[in-house]
C-alpha cells in the first residue's frame, strides 16, 4: 500500500512538471517600491494610474516619501530600496540637476502619450494642477476678476486679496498684470530686470493683500469664511469648496499649470518594471480613472476621449480642451535655478518689510 502511494505521488509530480514545461516557464513577480505622498493621492496613484500592474507581473509596495525633504535626503544619500517616487516638476528638475536620477527608458515609456514638454530625460509628467484666481460670488457675482490685471486693479475690483506666503506665482502674476504676455512671462522673468519689474508691481498690491496664506487648508478656510474676496488658489481646492456649497468662482484665464512627475533614483533595483509602471500611468483609461477619482488633470489628451470622465468633471480639469489654451505651464527650470532661489529670499524680506 505504501509503495503504491509513493508511486502515485511520483507520477503526479512528473505529470505536474510536464504540464509546467508545456505551459512555458512561470513568470517571476517583481516588487516595485513606490514612495509617494500617502493618503488619498497615493491611493489613487496605486489604484488608478498603476491599474493593470498585476497583469505585467508587478507587485507594488507603497511607502511615504516624506515629501521633498525626505526625497532629497534619500536621493543624496544613495539609500537603497526605492524604485520610483513622485514630486512636483521643479523638484524633479532639481533632482535631475543634482545627477541623482536614472534616465527614462523611452523604449519602454511611450512618450507620444503626453506633450513633448512633459517627457524629460530623467523624469516624466503624469498629472497636472493649476493655480488661478478664486473669488467670492457674493461680492462680485458672475463678474469677478478675469485676469491678473483685474486681480491687481483695486479700483475696478475693490476687496481683500490673498496670495501665497512662499511667493509661488507672485512674480508671474505681477508681470502679467504689468502687461507681459502670458507666453513670454518666464522669458521676461529670466531676463535682466525681470525680477525687479515683478517686485515693483508687487509693491503696488502688497497693501491690499490681507493674508499671505501658508497652506491650502488655510486658503480654503479664508475663502470659506469670507475673510478674503479673491485669492491665488489651486483648482482642486476650489472644486472642493464648490462641492461644499461655497459660492466661489474660479478663473482659468492666465492660470499656471504645474505638473507632478515620476522619477527613478539612480540605484533603483527594479528599473525595468518601474518604467513599465510609468507607461501604465500614461494609459488614457488609467489617466481618466485617476482624474475622476481625485480631480487632477490628465497629461494624455486621449483621456478625455475615453468616456470615463463626465462633463462636469472635465470642466474642473487643467488640461481639459476648454481650459488648457487659457493657461501657461509653470517653468520648472526657473524654479530650480539659483536666480529663483535668490528671488524667493528677497521675497521673504519683502514680506517682512513694513
Amino acid at each position: 500500500m505504501t509503495c503504491k502511494l509513493k508511486s502515485f505521488k511520483a507520477a503526479a509530480l512528473v505529470a505536474g512538471a510536464l504540464v509546467a514545461v508545456a505551459a512555458g516557464p512561470l513568470r517571476a513577480e517583481t516588487t516595485v517600491t513606490f514612495a509617494g505622498w500617502g493618503g488619498v493621492t497615493q491611493d489613487a496613484v496605486l489604484g488608478k494610474l498603476f491599474a493593470g500592474a498585476d497583469k505585467l507581473g508587478i507587485k507594488i509596495r507603497g511607502e511615504r516619501s516624506g515629501a521633498w525633504p525626505g526625497i532629497k535626503a534619500h536621493l543624496m544619500s544613495g539609500a537603497p530600496g526605492w524604485d520610483m517616487t513622485e514630486i512636483g516638476f521643479a523638484r524633479c528638475e532639481q533632482a535631475a540637476q543634482a545627477n541623482t536620477l536614472l534616465p527614462i527608458d523611452y523604449g519602454v515609456v511611450d512618450k507620444t502619450k503626453m506633450p513633448a514638454n512633459l517627457a524629460l530625460p530623467t523624469y516624466v509628467g503624469v498629472f497636472t494642477f493649476s493655480y488661478g484666481i478664486a473669488y467670492q460670488k457674493k461680492k462680485y457675482g458672475e463678474n469677478g476678476p478675469k485676469s491678473w490685471a483685474d486681480f491687481y486693479d483695486v479700483k475696478k475690483f475693490p476687496g481683500r486679496r490673498s496670495m501665497i506666503g512662499e511667493g509661488l506665482y507672485a512674480f508671474e502674476s505681477a508681470l502679467v498684470a504689468d502687461g507681459v504676455p502670458l507666453a513670454d512671462v518666464y522669458k521676461v522673468l529670466k531676463a535682466p530686470g525681470g525680477v525687479d519689474r515683478a517686485f515693483k508691481k508687487l509693491e503696488e498690491i502688497k497693501p491690499h493683500v490681507a493674508v499671505w496664506w501658508r497652506s491650502t487648508g488655510q486658503a480654503m478656510q479664508l475663502m470659506r469664511d469670507g475673510e478674503v474676496d479673491m485669492a491665488i488658489f489651486p483648482n482642486g481646492r476650489a472644486l472642493a469648496l464648490v462641492k461644499d456649497g461655497i459660492q466661489i468662482g474660479f478663473e482659468w484665464n492666465q492660470a499656471f499649470i504645474d505638473v507632478e512627475c515620476l522619477m527613478l533614483p539612480k540605484n533603483a533595483p527594479n528599473a525595468k518594471a518601474a518604467f513599465q509602471l510609468i507607461n501604465l500611468a500614461l494609459d488614457p483609461r488609467n489617466q481618466a480613472a485617476f482624474a475622476a477619482a481625485i480631480a487632477y488633470g490628465p497629461v494624455n489628451p486621449k483621456a478625455y476621449e475615453t468616456g470615463i470622465l463626465k462633463a462636469d468633471e472635465i470642466a474642473w480639469l487643467p488640461t481639459a480642451p476648454q481650459n488648457i489654451g487659457k493657461q501657461a505651464y509653470a517653468d520648472q527650470t526657473w524654479y530650480a535655478s539659483k536666480e529663483a532661489e535668490e528671488a524667493y529670499l528677497r521675497f521673504s524680506k519683502f514680506l517682512q518689510k513694513q
